[in-house]
């Protein structure tokens, strides 16, 4: 059983190395712009990619913007939502824009650096309510790459680590 996990977990590590600088970018992108489920998390792709010979500060800042635009696709999903209004539910969502324009930017950027929070639940009613995209989208890349340099910055001092341990009780990725 161990074999055929390490197997896998091996060939995980030649295909994520493989891509490089494109898959840091790749990874924030896809990872933020599939609706709840993750389907290529940075938490995983970023450490491991930055743990090669990559620039781990460089692996950070092109995930975080490929996450700041991951999550600016939910934007439009409200956005849509929007138009299905009449124009009496528009003008009372317009007291919410209101209300955000004074919280908005840290709300945005609370959701963009923490890894815990769903980003969706956030971005949808930001695109319902018409709160202003280019704000929101700046304010989220900032925070994603942040997050992104984080677990970029862990990577690479960690993951080196955690194999010479492995390899010490006969486990060689």
């Amino acid at each position: 059983m161990l074999d055929l996990i390490t197997a896998n977990f091996d060939w995980l590590l030649t295909f994520v190395k493989s891509l490089g600088y494109i898959g840091a970018f790749l990874a924030g992108l896809l990872g933020s712009s599939s609706l709840f489920i993750s389907i290529f998390p940075s938490f995983i792709v970023v450490p491991i990619l930055a743990a090669t010979s990559l620039n781990p500060i460089v692996v950070g800042i092109l995930a975080g913007i490929g996450a700041g635009l991951g999550q600016y696709l939910h934007y439009y999903i409200g956005s849509g939502g929007r138009h299905l209004l009449s124009e009496k539910k528009k003008k009372s969502m317009d007291v919410w824009n209101k209300r955000l324009n004074k919280y908005g930017v840290l709300l945005v950027f609370l959701f963009a650096v923490t890894p815990a929070t769903p980003d969706d639940l956030l971005w949808i009613p930001l695109g319902f309510i018409g709160y202003p995209k280019l704000k929101a989208l700046v304010v989220a890349i900032f925070g994603k790459v942040i997050l992104n340099v984080v677990y970029a910055l862990i990577g690479a001092n960690s993951i080196p680590l955690i194999f010479e341990i492995l390899a010490e009780y006969g486990i060689v990725l």
